[in-house]
């Protein structure tokens, strides 16, 4: 049978300090803040497609926080700013990526926007048919244990990882109904693999409502009697309750005790992609409530009350709403450099 996460409340913070707490939502608000330009560029035909990662924010900054950037590896999708940010990759790298430019490090501009990816940081090439990444995943993880058996360990053209590295392998809830997912979750759990799976619900496979697409609307409640496999829901816009989820899962597999699936409930608070427009098929309502749940705001107001930052400094688009548009300014202008820098870096920039 599954294992469940414990339900006894640890310390406070869980043990996150000041500081990590207020890098947290710097990736937060910086990845809202570069999808919000992607999409202005896109707009004036200097980016040729934009998918955000807006709503997943908390969630990707969580799982961040829980990886060793290159040594552990990311098997992620185009919804995974805020996590490759924590790990390391830049908003410039992130910009170049979405203009094509050659100096683009992750593809040289031969990827599509929002799929990055970084040999240094393990960071494996992302791929827009959803759920492809399962068994890549599934792959590097039975590679990383064969190359650990000391009789491996030579093998020519080959460098053995850490004895405890993790495979982290995320998906959207639309991706759990492609046979991808259920034949790389059989051979985790066949084999014990340290895999977690992270599952970010936003509640649509594009226009098809989670009900729909997963038999009971549940993926977590699906996989439960699947052994050796942990599981634990968690509510994805809430980084503190998403760290603690994470942490949980990836001390089980670094363990080795077997794979984990973490279901962390999200939002999307923009349409699918700049191809999509979900007012025409999400109710006025759903988005309202959506609203109330978004982590730019949410964890701004939980670290003012928390005395975690100076009043100068909190985000004012939380405490004063009639000043939101000039901070806005100011943040696009605060990455506006990097902004200018991939442009001029892009091919066909007119200078």
């Amino acid at each position: 049978m599954a294992t469940e996460a414990p339900a006894e409340a640890a310390e406070k913070h869980f043990g996150l300090s000041k500081d990590d707490l207020i890098r947290a939502y710097r990736i937060i608000y910086t990845s809202r803040r570069i999808d919000d330009r992607e999409i202005q560029l896109k707009r004036q035909n200097r980016v040729f497609f934009q998918i955000s990662g807006a709503g997943h924010e908390a969630a990707g900054a969580a799982v961040a926080f829980n990886m060793r950037p290159g040594v552990d590896w990311l098997f992620g999708y185009y919804r995974d700013r805020a996590l490759c940010l924590g790990l390391g990759v830049t908003p410039y790298e992130m910009f170049l990526g979405a203009v094509g430019a050659a100096d683009d490090p992750a593809s040289g501009g031969r990827q599509m926007p929002s799929h990055w990816a970084s040999r240094k940081l393990n960071i494996f090439t992302m791929s827009s048919p959803t759920a492809t990444e399962c068994l890549q995943g599934i792959g590097a993880a039975e590679a990383g244990l064969y190359l650990a058996r000391p009789g491996a360990r030579d093998l020519p053209g080959t460098s053995p990882g850490a004895d405890d590295e993790v495979v982290v392998v995320t998906i959207g809830d639309g991706s759990t109904s492609e046979g991808e997912f259920w034949e790389a979750l059989s051979s985790a759990c066949t084999q014990k693999l340290p895999v977690v799976f992270v599952v970010e619900d936003n509640g649509y496979a594009i226009s098809v409502p989670v009900e729909v697409n997963t038999p009971g609307g549940s993926i977590s409640k699906l996989v439960r009697s699947f052994p050796s496999l942990f599981v634990v829901e968690t509510d994805g816009c809430d980084f503190l309750e998403s760290y603690d989820a994470l942490r949980w899962a990836f001390a089980y597999a670094r363990e080795r005790k077997g794979p984990a699936l973490v279901h962390a409930h999200v939002i999307r608070p923009y349409s699918h992609s700049l191809s999509d427009d979900e007012r025409l098929y999400k109710p006025e309502s759903e988005r309202k409530k959506e609203a109330g749940r978004d982590p730019v705001e949410t964890f701004a107001r939980f670290l003012v009350a928390e005395g975690r930052v100076f009043l100068r400094s909190a985000p004012w688009a939380v405490l004063f709403p009639g000043l939101f548009m000039v901070l806005t300014v100011l943040g696009f202008s605060l990455l506006g450099d990097g902004v200018r820098r991939a442009l001029g870096a892009g091919a066909g920039d007119e200078r």
